[in-house]
């Protein structure tokens, strides 16, 4: 049976969030487990929450992010398209 997902009491700013959800919307992967803090430990349950988080922060993750030898275009650009 699935693990409830816990919503953190106290809020978080959009910068927190957005340096939590970055590894995510980079990769399609929470490596480091950076989105355990929101509730979010399970990759199934990442993956659905992604296109929330996406429609919300994705303006100001490709405000900053930019493209590496190893990816061109982000997952999240690549799976929802554009925010």
């Amino acid at each position: 049976m699935p693990v409830k997902r816990r919503v953190a009491k106290r809020r978080q700013d959009s910068t927190a969030e957005l340096d939590a959800w970055s590894e995510t919307f980079t990769s399609g992967f929470d490596f480091f487990g950076d989105l355990a803090p929101f509730g979010l430990v399970d990759d199934r349950n990442i993956q659905a929450a992604a296109k929330e988080a996406w429609t919300r922060l994705g303006v100001a993750f490709l405000g900053d992010w930019r493209p590496t030898d190893v990816r061109e275009t982000p997952w999240a650009l690549q799976e929802f398209g554009e925010p």
